[in-house]
C-alpha cells in the first residue's frame, strides 16, 4: 500500500507535467502555415470587412476560421467562418459544417462540433499576424482533408462568386535567422 507521502509526491508530479504541457507555447504562424483548407481561431474583430453583428464582447473570443486560399502579398487570408451562432444577417448564407468535414474526420483528424455552421456566402480576411494555431488539445481538425477542401472552395464560390488562388509562400530558409521569419 502507498504511502500518504508517496500519493502526494506522485499527485504533484501528474500536476506538475499537466501544468508543462499545457504552458507549452502554441507557434506563431507564419504566411507559408497557410495553405486552402487549414484551420485556425481568431477574434472576429479582426475579420477585413467586419462582419456586422461580431463586435461587442464574441468578437474579442476567437473562432475557428477556414483558409480559402494562401495569404496574399500582403499576409491577408480569405476565410470562410464557423461559429454555432452567426448573427442573423448571415442566415440563408450558412451550411452544417459536417458538410466539409466528412473525409477528414473519417481519416481521424478531428471534426467541428454538433451545431457548428460555416458562413459560405460572406467570406472575409484576417491577416496571418491574427490567426492562430488550433489548440493540440481541441477535437478541431488542423487542415480539412483536399476533398473537403474543394468542396467548401466550390459552395463558398458558389454562394459569393467569391475566388481566390494565391501562390504558396515559400517556407524560410534554413540560413534565415529566426527574428527574419514573419517578414517574408
Amino acid at each position: 500500500m502507498f504511502s500518504m507521502r508517496t500519493m502526494l509526491v506522485s499527485a504533484a508530479a501528474v500536476l506538475l507535467a499537466s501544468v508543462a504541457v499545457n504552458a507549452l507555447p502554441i507557434p506563431e504562424v507564419h504566411p507559408h502555415h497557410v495553405h486552402p483548407g487549414s484551420v485556425f481561431v481568431a477574434k472576429p474583430a479582426h475579420f477585413d470587412p467586419a462582419l456586422p453583428g461580431h463586435s461587442g464582447p464574441s468578437g474579442h473570443r476567437n473562432h475557428p476560421v477556414i483558409a480559402l486560399s494562401h495569404p496574399d502579398h500582403e499576409g491577408w487570408v480569405p476565410v470562410a467562418v464557423v461559429s454555432h451562432n452567426h448573427p442573423e444577417h448571415m442566415q440563408g448564407a450558412v451550411h452544417d459544417a459536417h458538410h466539409y468535414h466528412e473525409h477528414t474526420a473519417a481519416a481521424g483528424h478531428g471534426s467541428f462540433s454538433e451545431g457548428s455552421k460555416i458562413a459560405v456566402g460572406n467570406p472575409t480576411h484576417v491577416h496571418v499576424s491574427n490567426l492562430n494555431m488550433v489548440s493540440p488539445d481541441s477535437n478541431l481538425p488542423h487542415r480539412l482533408h483536399n476533398t473537403d477542401t474543394q468542396n467548401l472552395r466550390a459552395e463558398v464560390h458558389h454562394a459569393s462568386g467569391f475566388h481566390a488562388n494565391h501562390p504558396p509562400h515559400p517556407p524560410p530558409s534554413p540560413h534565415t535567422p529566426p527574428w527574419h521569419h514573419g517578414n517574408q
